[in-house]
C-alpha cells in the first residue's frame, strides 16, 4: 500500500491513538497524580523524539539563529501548561465533556488568528466562530455530570487548555518552515525540563516503583503513541493529503474522545452538553470552509 490509501490509514490510525487519549489519560489519573503523569509522558516521548530528531541532524535543522524565544514560548504553551491544564481537568470532569470543549480548537485558533495575525475573516467564517463559542460556553456551563468531582471547574480547566493549544499554534506559525521533528523534539524537552518543578511542588510523594502495571500502561500509550508515534504518522500523511483535508479528519478525534468516554468509563452525556458539541462541530465546520466572496471579508 502506498500513496494517498497509506496515508489515510496512518492518518486513521493517528485519529484514534488521540482520540482515546482522553479515556486513557482519565484512567491514568487513578493510578498516577496529574503532574506526575504529565511528566513522565513526555519523559517518554523525549526518549523517542530526542534520538530521532538528532539522528536526523539535530538543531541544524533548526532556523539560524535558532528561535529560542519562540521555542520555549511553545514549550510553555504547548507541552508545560497544556498538560497541566489538560491533566488537571479530567481529574475534575469527564473525558467525554473534555473531549466536546477541546473540539472548539479550530475555531479558538481561527479567532486568535484574527486577532493576533491579521487574518482576515468573512461573515461565514465569522458566524461559524460565534457558533461555536457559544457551544463551549453551554457545555462549560453545564454542570450536571454527577460522576465528575467538580464539573464547572474541570470544564473551565479544559477550556483553559484549549487557550493555551491556540496560543502554542498561533506560536508554530512563526517557525512553520522549520524541521517539524526537530522543532517537536526541542519543546518536548523544554516543556519536559519545565515539568519538573510542578511535579515536585505537586509533592504527591508517589514512587515510580509505588505505580501500577495500568498507570505504566497509560504513560506509555500517552508518551510513546499520542505524543510521539501518532505525529510522525500525521506529518507523514500530509505529504499526501491536503491540509485542509487532514484538519478536517482530525476533528474525528474529540467525537472519538466522547464516544469511547460513554462506552469504556460508562460516562452520562446529558442533552445540553450534546447540543453544545453539535454546536461547536458545526461552528468548525462553517469556520473552516474557504469562503468564495472577498467582499465579504471582515477588517478587525
Amino acid at each position: 500500500m502506498r500513496g494517498r490509501p497509506l496515508a489515510y490509514v496512518l492518518l486513521l490510525i493517528a485519529i484514534l491513538i488521540w482520540g482515546f487519549a482522553y479515556v486513557v489519560t482519565k484512567s491514568g489519573l487513578d493510578a498516577v497524580p496529574p503532574m506526575m503523569f504529565a511528566l513522565l509522558r513526555y519523559a517518554v516521548a523525549c526518549l523517542l523524539l530526542v534520538p530521532l530528531a538528532l539522528a536526523r541532524g539535530g538543531l541544524k535543522r533548526l532556523p539560524h539563529p535558532i528561535p529560542w524565544k519562540t521555542l520555549f514560548l511553545m514549550a510553555i504553551t504547548g507541552v508545560a501548561l497544556y498538560y497541566v491544564l489538560f491533566n488537571l481537568a479530567l481529574a475534575y470532569t469527564s473525558a467525554s465533556r473534555t473531549a466536546l470543549i477541546q473540539s472548539a480548537f479550530p475555531a479558538i485558533v481561527a479567532v486568535m488568528a484574527v486577532f493576533w495575525l491579521r487574518e482576515r475573516v468573512t461573515r461565514q467564517r465569522f458566524a461559524g466562530i460565534g457558533l461555536a463559542i457559544v457551544g463551549v460556553v453551554l457545555i462549560v456551563a453545564t454542570q450536571d455530570d454527577a460522576s465528575a468531582r467538580n464539573p464547572l471547574l474541570g470544564n473551565a480547566l479544559a477550556f483553559a487548555s484549549v487557550l493555551s493549544w491556540s496560543t502554542y499554534t498561533i506560536l508554530a506559525k512563526r517557525i512553520s518552515d522549520a524541521d517539524p521533528i526537530a522543532v517537536t523534539a526541542v519543546i518536548s524537552l523544554i516543556g519536559t525540563v519545565m515539568l519538573v518543578p510542578v511535579a515536585l511542588i505537586e509533592n504527591a510523594e508517589v514512587s515510580l516503583s509505588s505505580i501500577q502495571r495500568d498507570g505504566w500502561l497509560a504513560i506509555f500509550y500517552l508518551g510513546g503513541l499520542a505524543s510521539a508515534a501518532s505525529y510522525l504518522l500525521y506529518s507523514r500523511a500530509l505529504r499526501d493529503i491536503d491540509a485542509s483535508l487532514v484538519g478536517a479528519f482530525i476533528n474525528l478525534s474529540p467525537v472519538i474522545g466522547v464516544v469511547s468516554g460513554v462506552l469504556i468509563l460508562g460516562e452520562a452525556i446529558t442533552m445540553p452538553a450534546i447540543i453544545g458539541g453539535v454546536m461547536v462541530l458545526a461552528g468548525v465546520w462553517l469556520s473552516s470552509r474557504r469562503g468564495r466572496d472577498r467582499s465579504e471579508e471582515l477588517t478587525v
